[in-house]
Protein backbone atom coordinates (compact mmCIF):
# COMPACT_ATOMS: atom_id res chain seq x y z
CA UNK A 1 0.00 0.00 0.00
CA UNK A 2 1.24 3.52 -1.00
CA UNK A 3 1.95 5.55 1.94
CA UNK A 4 -0.32 8.78 2.06
CA UNK A 5 1.90 12.21 2.13
CA UNK A 6 0.30 15.70 2.90
CA UNK A 7 1.46 18.63 1.29
CA UNK A 8 0.39 22.20 2.06
CA UNK A 9 1.20 24.99 -0.24
CA UNK A 10 1.37 22.33 -3.23
CA UNK A 11 1.24 24.31 -5.99
CA UNK A 12 3.73 26.55 -4.97
CA UNK A 13 7.49 25.39 -6.38
CA UNK A 14 8.92 23.35 -3.55
CA UNK A 15 5.23 21.47 -3.46
CA UNK A 16 5.77 21.01 -7.38
CA UNK A 17 8.71 19.72 -6.61
CA UNK A 18 8.35 17.55 -4.15
CA UNK A 19 5.15 16.45 -5.51
CA UNK A 20 6.49 15.32 -8.90
CA UNK A 21 9.32 13.84 -6.79
CA UNK A 22 6.84 11.62 -4.12
CA UNK A 23 4.92 10.27 -7.07
CA UNK A 24 8.02 8.63 -8.77
CA UNK A 25 9.18 7.18 -4.86
CA UNK A 26 5.62 5.20 -4.86
CA UNK A 27 3.47 7.79 -2.60
CA UNK A 28 0.33 9.01 -2.58
CA UNK A 29 0.19 12.82 -2.18
CA UNK A 30 -2.74 15.03 -0.95
CA UNK A 31 -1.96 18.54 -2.22
CA UNK A 32 -3.98 21.45 -0.25
CA UNK A 33 -4.44 24.47 -1.89
CA UNK A 34 -6.19 27.12 -1.21
CA UNK A 35 -7.08 28.19 -5.18
CA UNK A 36 -9.65 28.25 -6.91
CA UNK A 37 -8.69 29.01 -10.59
CA UNK A 38 -7.97 25.79 -13.03
CA UNK A 39 -4.14 24.59 -12.44
CA UNK A 40 -2.15 22.25 -14.02
CA UNK A 41 -2.76 19.01 -11.86
CA UNK A 42 -0.23 15.71 -11.80
CA UNK A 43 -1.54 12.25 -12.04
CA UNK A 44 -1.68 10.34 -8.94
CA UNK A 45 -2.11 13.16 -6.83
CA UNK A 46 -5.24 14.90 -4.46
CA UNK A 47 -6.01 17.86 -4.91
CA UNK A 48 -8.19 19.45 -1.78
CA UNK A 49 -9.48 23.04 -1.18
CA UNK A 50 -9.57 23.56 2.54
CA UNK A 51 -9.18 25.82 4.96
CA UNK A 52 -6.49 25.33 6.98
CA UNK A 53 -7.54 28.14 9.90
CA UNK A 54 -10.40 25.92 10.44
CA UNK A 55 -9.07 23.19 13.26
CA UNK A 56 -12.55 21.15 12.58
CA UNK A 57 -11.53 20.45 9.15
CA UNK A 58 -8.32 20.17 8.77
CA UNK A 59 -8.72 17.30 11.98
CA UNK A 60 -11.51 15.59 10.24
CA UNK A 61 -9.06 15.41 7.08
CA UNK A 62 -6.37 14.32 8.99
CA UNK A 63 -8.41 11.73 10.59
CA UNK A 64 -9.89 10.82 6.70
CA UNK A 65 -6.67 10.14 4.98
CA UNK A 66 -4.83 8.43 7.82
CA UNK A 67 -1.16 10.08 6.58
CA UNK A 68 2.31 9.38 6.99
CA UNK A 69 3.60 12.19 7.33
CA UNK A 70 2.54 16.12 6.52
CA UNK A 71 5.02 18.54 4.93
CA UNK A 72 4.22 22.39 5.88
CA UNK A 73 5.11 24.51 3.21
CA UNK A 74 2.53 26.95 3.23
CA UNK A 75 2.42 30.34 4.62
CA UNK A 76 0.94 34.33 3.53
CA UNK A 77 4.04 36.39 3.13
CA UNK A 78 3.22 39.91 1.69
CA UNK A 79 6.76 40.58 0.78
CA UNK A 80 6.48 44.14 -0.93
CA UNK A 81 5.04 45.77 2.05
CA UNK A 82 6.27 47.31 4.87
CA UNK A 83 7.25 44.92 8.19
CA UNK A 84 5.10 46.75 9.79
CA UNK A 85 2.25 46.46 7.86
CA UNK A 86 -1.22 45.33 9.13
CA UNK A 87 -1.79 42.64 6.51
CA UNK A 88 2.21 41.50 7.93
CA UNK A 89 0.66 41.35 11.17
CA UNK A 90 -2.75 39.61 9.81
CA UNK A 91 -0.48 36.75 8.49
CA UNK A 92 1.86 35.92 11.06
CA UNK A 93 -1.49 35.22 12.82
CA UNK A 94 -2.97 33.29 10.49
CA UNK A 95 -0.14 31.38 9.95
CA UNK A 96 0.41 30.58 13.62
CA UNK A 97 -2.97 29.41 13.28
CA UNK A 98 -2.31 27.21 10.41
CA UNK A 99 0.33 25.26 12.12
CA UNK A 100 -1.22 24.94 15.27
CA UNK A 101 -4.25 23.43 14.43
CA UNK A 102 -2.28 20.66 12.30
CA UNK A 103 0.33 20.22 15.05
CA UNK A 104 -2.85 19.93 17.57
CA UNK A 105 -4.76 17.46 14.84
CA UNK A 106 -1.33 15.12 14.68
CA UNK A 107 -2.06 14.89 18.70
CA UNK A 108 -5.58 14.35 18.48
CA UNK A 109 -5.36 11.83 15.74
CA UNK A 110 -2.26 10.16 15.68
CA UNK A 111 0.90 11.36 17.21
CA UNK A 112 3.25 8.72 15.06
CA UNK A 113 2.30 10.99 11.82
CA UNK A 114 5.92 12.35 10.23
CA UNK A 115 5.59 16.55 10.27
CA UNK A 116 8.45 18.25 8.68
CA UNK A 117 7.70 22.27 8.89
CA UNK A 118 9.46 24.56 6.79
CA UNK A 119 11.15 27.22 8.59
CA UNK A 120 13.42 29.65 6.86
CA UNK A 121 16.95 31.58 7.08
CA UNK A 122 15.11 34.76 8.11
CA UNK A 123 14.79 33.42 11.58
CA UNK A 124 18.60 33.65 12.57
CA UNK A 125 20.02 36.82 14.83
CA UNK A 126 22.93 36.84 12.50
CA UNK A 127 22.50 38.47 9.11
CA UNK A 128 25.89 37.43 8.64
CA UNK A 129 28.68 34.91 8.42
CA UNK A 130 28.00 31.42 9.27
CA UNK A 131 25.17 29.55 11.10
CA UNK A 132 24.46 26.38 12.47
CA UNK A 133 21.69 24.68 14.10
CA UNK A 134 22.91 25.90 17.60
CA UNK A 135 22.48 29.38 15.86
CA UNK A 136 20.73 32.15 17.61
CA UNK A 137 16.99 33.14 16.09
CA UNK A 138 15.62 36.76 16.75
CA UNK A 139 13.09 37.81 14.50
CA UNK A 140 13.06 41.16 12.55
CA UNK A 141 9.61 40.98 10.97
CA UNK A 142 6.43 39.34 11.03
CA UNK A 143 7.45 36.73 8.92
CA UNK A 144 10.07 35.60 10.78
CA UNK A 145 8.39 36.03 13.60
CA UNK A 146 5.89 33.65 12.48
CA UNK A 147 8.42 30.90 11.99
CA UNK A 148 10.36 31.17 15.40
CA UNK A 149 6.63 31.09 17.11
CA UNK A 150 5.51 28.17 15.53
CA UNK A 151 9.26 26.38 15.75
CA UNK A 152 8.90 26.79 19.75
CA UNK A 153 5.35 26.05 19.82
CA UNK A 154 6.41 22.07 17.69
CA UNK A 155 8.93 21.43 19.78
CA UNK A 156 6.88 22.11 23.07
CA UNK A 157 4.88 19.97 21.72
CA UNK A 158 7.09 17.10 20.55
CA UNK A 159 8.54 17.12 24.33
CA UNK A 160 5.01 16.46 25.88
CA UNK A 161 3.76 14.58 23.52
CA UNK A 162 6.50 13.09 21.79
CA UNK A 163 5.81 13.80 18.11
CA UNK A 164 7.86 12.99 15.17
CA UNK A 165 8.46 16.67 14.15
CA UNK A 166 11.14 18.45 12.96
CA UNK A 167 11.82 22.13 11.49
CA UNK A 168 13.75 22.07 8.19
CA UNK A 169 15.36 25.50 7.66
CA UNK A 170 15.43 26.66 4.12
CA UNK A 171 17.80 28.97 2.44
CA UNK A 172 17.36 30.82 -0.66
CA UNK A 173 16.76 28.15 -3.54
CA UNK A 174 15.17 28.62 -6.77
CA UNK A 175 14.29 26.58 -10.03
CA UNK A 176 12.01 26.98 -12.99
CA UNK A 177 8.97 26.78 -10.90
CA UNK A 178 9.88 29.93 -8.98
CA UNK A 179 7.18 32.04 -8.33
CA UNK A 180 7.15 35.36 -11.10
CA UNK A 181 7.60 38.15 -8.24
CA UNK A 182 10.95 36.81 -6.73
CA UNK A 183 14.15 38.18 -8.09
CA UNK A 184 15.42 35.48 -10.56
CA UNK A 185 12.48 34.85 -12.84
CA UNK A 186 11.80 38.55 -12.71
CA UNK A 187 15.99 38.61 -13.67
CA UNK A 188 15.39 36.35 -16.55
CA UNK A 189 12.65 38.49 -17.38
CA UNK A 190 14.32 41.64 -17.84
CA UNK A 191 16.44 40.02 -19.96
CA UNK A 192 14.66 38.63 -22.40
CA UNK A 193 12.24 41.58 -22.78
CA UNK A 194 16.04 43.88 -22.60
CA UNK A 195 14.97 45.76 -19.82
CA UNK A 196 18.45 47.65 -19.32
CA UNK A 197 17.68 49.63 -16.63
CA UNK A 198 16.43 47.36 -14.01
CA UNK A 199 18.96 44.98 -15.03
CA UNK A 200 21.60 47.49 -14.77
CA UNK A 201 19.79 48.36 -11.13
CA UNK A 202 19.97 45.03 -9.80
CA UNK A 203 23.62 44.84 -10.98
CA UNK A 204 24.49 47.71 -9.17
CA UNK A 205 22.98 46.62 -5.64
CA UNK A 206 25.76 43.56 -6.02
CA UNK A 207 23.75 40.92 -4.26
CA UNK A 208 25.07 37.80 -3.08
CA UNK A 209 23.78 35.58 -0.86
CA UNK A 210 23.73 31.83 -0.12
CA UNK A 211 21.42 30.09 -2.81
CA UNK A 212 21.02 26.66 -3.73
CA UNK A 213 18.81 24.71 -6.48
CA UNK A 214 15.24 23.95 -5.04
CA UNK A 215 15.68 20.58 -6.48
CA UNK A 216 18.60 19.58 -3.65
CA UNK A 217 16.58 21.52 -0.91
CA UNK A 218 13.55 19.34 -2.17
CA UNK A 219 15.65 16.03 -1.99
CA UNK A 220 16.69 17.10 1.59
CA UNK A 221 13.55 17.46 2.82
CA UNK A 222 12.61 13.85 1.31
CA UNK A 223 15.18 12.29 2.64
CA UNK A 224 13.99 13.65 6.27
CA UNK A 225 10.73 12.44 5.44
CA UNK A 226 11.84 9.02 4.62
CA UNK A 227 14.03 9.01 7.83
CA UNK A 228 13.58 7.54 10.93
CA UNK A 229 15.97 10.52 12.22
CA UNK A 230 13.93 13.23 14.17
CA UNK A 231 15.84 16.48 14.35
CA UNK A 232 14.37 19.23 15.61
CA UNK A 233 16.51 21.64 13.47
CA UNK A 234 18.16 20.73 10.40
CA UNK A 235 19.81 23.42 7.63
CA UNK A 236 19.09 22.97 4.20
CA UNK A 237 21.40 25.37 2.30
CA UNK A 238 24.36 25.48 -0.23
CA UNK A 239 27.05 26.33 2.37
CA UNK A 240 28.77 29.01 0.26
CA UNK A 241 28.22 32.61 -1.58
CA UNK A 242 26.86 32.55 -4.61
CA UNK A 243 26.89 35.74 -6.73
CA UNK A 244 23.40 37.62 -8.56
CA UNK A 245 25.95 39.35 -10.96
CA UNK A 246 27.42 36.15 -11.79
CA UNK A 247 24.03 35.56 -13.37
CA UNK A 248 23.45 38.38 -14.88
CA UNK A 249 26.49 37.73 -16.54
CA UNK A 250 25.21 34.84 -17.55
CA UNK A 251 22.18 35.45 -18.94
CA UNK A 252 23.88 38.54 -21.13
CA UNK A 253 26.02 35.36 -22.93
CA UNK A 254 22.93 33.35 -23.14
CA UNK A 255 20.58 35.59 -24.76
CA UNK A 256 23.40 37.65 -26.92
CA UNK A 257 22.81 40.99 -24.72
CA UNK A 258 25.62 43.82 -25.45
CA UNK A 259 25.41 45.34 -22.02
CA UNK A 260 28.15 46.72 -20.59
CA UNK A 261 27.51 47.42 -16.80
CA UNK A 262 31.15 46.13 -15.23
CA UNK A 263 32.12 48.99 -14.02
CA UNK A 264 28.74 50.74 -12.57
CA UNK A 265 28.85 48.73 -9.25
CA UNK A 266 28.55 51.41 -6.51
CA UNK A 267 27.62 49.03 -3.32
CA UNK A 268 31.00 47.37 -2.07
CA UNK A 269 30.78 43.56 -1.18
CA UNK A 270 29.17 42.69 1.78
CA UNK A 271 29.25 39.94 4.12
CA UNK A 272 25.93 37.37 3.70
CA UNK A 273 24.62 34.97 5.82
CA UNK A 274 25.52 31.37 5.02
CA UNK A 275 24.19 28.19 6.10
CA UNK A 276 26.10 25.22 7.43
CA UNK A 277 24.81 21.88 6.00
CA UNK A 278 27.32 19.49 7.49
CA UNK A 279 24.76 18.24 9.79
CA UNK A 280 21.91 17.53 7.32
CA UNK A 281 24.73 15.89 4.95
CA UNK A 282 25.94 13.62 8.28
CA UNK A 283 22.39 12.91 9.23
CA UNK A 284 20.79 12.00 5.80
CA UNK A 285 24.07 11.55 3.80
CA UNK A 286 22.54 14.46 1.93
CA UNK A 287 24.28 15.61 -1.22
CA UNK A 288 24.08 18.94 -3.42
CA UNK A 289 24.29 17.96 -7.33
CA UNK A 290 23.03 20.67 -8.40
CA UNK A 291 23.33 24.86 -7.88
CA UNK A 292 21.67 27.88 -8.46
CA UNK A 293 23.67 28.94 -11.64
CA UNK A 294 22.41 25.99 -13.01
CA UNK A 295 18.57 26.85 -11.96
CA UNK A 296 19.24 30.10 -13.28
CA UNK A 297 19.86 28.81 -17.07
CA UNK A 298 16.57 26.83 -16.32
CA UNK A 299 15.14 29.75 -15.46
CA UNK A 300 15.73 31.09 -18.35
CA UNK A 301 15.19 28.31 -20.98
CA UNK A 302 11.26 28.94 -19.50
CA UNK A 303 11.71 32.74 -19.83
Amino acid sequence: MKKKIILTGGLGQDGIILNKLLIRKNYLVYSITNKRKPFKKFKDTVYININLSNFNKINKLIEEIEPHAIIHLASKNVSSESKKSMNHKIHYKENLLITKNIVNSIIENNKKIKFIFCGSSQMFKKKKGIVNENSIFMPDSFYSRYKIDAHKFIIKKKRKHTLNASTAILFNHDSKHRNKKFLLPRLGQYLFENKVSLIEKIYQENISGDFSHAEDVCNGLYLLLKSNKNPDKIIFSSNKLSFINKLIRIGLKKIKLDIKIENKIKKKKVKKLIGDNSFAKKLLSWKIKKNVYLAFEEILKKS
